[in-house]
């Protein structure tokens, strides 16, 4: 018995057809992944900022009175012990010569009570007066002693007084502000000049809320004028306010400056940049970050080359990296690629690149 040729072609195409029913495993895809290391994370920061004087000092009268003269101005100089301004000494001169008249009159009263003690106290030794008779005498002796005494320390204070009609400065630098011209009346304590301390400045700075959290004491600074850059110093931070000003919310950062140029002069505009290592990261593409909850994650090839989603915490973004402080160990496999189209134990082909 003979087969048809048309019953040989039919099976032929039936046993194609269940052939292309069972089709070829597909291979694994290729991931593209960088091998991460640990680095430290540098932390920069650079702004504007101005010369300022660490210290300053308020320099007034210990005494009231009309301003004679003043002797410095803005912008002078003075050393210690510099005479910077006088007040009229008339009344400071009248209060000395009305103690001493009182010293005067109580050294007369000593002066006569004490040969009347002394005589009574013989008397009284000879049985010639009476005990309470040699106690008065005593006792207007003792009282004119105290007087004495009193008066003796007004004469002090009024000589004190009269020479605080000079002001002299009570430390060097340069002379920022004034509060009295020559015949105002001033009080005692009111700011005559303001003295800034020129040997030693700060460079100051008003930085953001992230610059300030990252800055330490004691962190280096470079700081350069803004009209000329070659003109530089190194300084460390010296103050962090703890607190942002109420008005820009930013925090001021004081850079103290160790022997600065003479051209760094009070006030003077300069640059600052700071620079300097935190703790160890991770960094990785932005194009490897799964942010699929409240924390990142990224996935990471296994020795079996499966892929595993593994959580992160992401210490800083930049321009073009994520800085990834836990969740990851030296030599992982991140994928960096196509990392919304994998699943969790996929099997990749590794496609592994250069850091950057």
């Amino acid at each position: 018995m003979s087969i048809a040729p048309f019953s040989v072609v039919a099976l032929c195409l039936a046993l194609a057809a269940c052939q292309d029913d069972t089709p070829a495993p597909a291979p694994p895809r290729t991931a593209r992944v960088v091998e991460v290391s640990p680095a430290p994370m540098v932390m920069s920061a650079e702004g504007s900022g101005s010369i300022a004087a660490q210290t300053t000092t308020n320099v007034g009268f210990l005494v009231g009175g009309r301003v004679n003269a003043r002797l410095v101005d803005v912008g002078d100089t003075v050393t210690a012990g510099e005479p910077i301004a006088s007040i009229d000494p008339s009344d400071l001169q009248n209060q000395l010569d009305s103690a001493k008249g009182q010293v005067s009159a109580a050294q007369a009263a000593v002066d006569q009570a004490a040969p009347e003690e002394a005589a009574k106290k013989k008397l009284l030794a000879d049985g010639f007066t009476t005990q309470a008779e040699y106690n008065l005498a005593l006792r207007a002796l003792q009282n004119a002693q105290a007087d004495l005494a009193s008066a003796q320390a007004q004469q002090r204070l009024a000589e004190d007084q009269l020479g605080y009609a000079n002001l002299a400065s009570p430390v060097a630098g340069a002379v920022t502000r004034t509060g009295a011209d020559p015949g105002q009346v001033v009080q005692a304590g009111q700011m005559i000049i303001e003295v800034a301390d020129t040997g030693a400045l700060d460079a100051v700075f008003a930085v953001s809320q992230n610059i300030a959290s990252l800055a330490t004491i004691g962190v280096p600074v470079t700081v350069w004028l803004q009209s000329d850059p070659n003109i530089s110093v190194v300084g460390a931070v010296r103050q962090i306010a703890p607190e942002a000003d109420p008005t820009t919310g930013t925090y001021t950062i004081k850079v103290g400056l160790k022997d600065p140029p003479a051209v760094m002069r009070l006030g003077a505009l300069v640059r600052g940049r700071v620079q300097s290592d935190g703790k160890e990261v991770y960094s990785v593409p932005p194009t490897a970050l799964l942010q699929t909850g409240e924390k990142g994650e990224v996935w990471v090839v296994g020795s079996d080359n499966a892929v595993h989603k593994t959580p992160v915490t992401v210490e800083r973004y930049d321009t073009d990296a994520v800085l990834i402080s836990e969740g990851l160990k030296k030599g992982d496999l991140v994928v960096i690629a196509g990392v919304n189209s994998l699943a969790e134990g996929q099997v990749v082909n590794v496609d592994k690149v250069e850091a950057k």
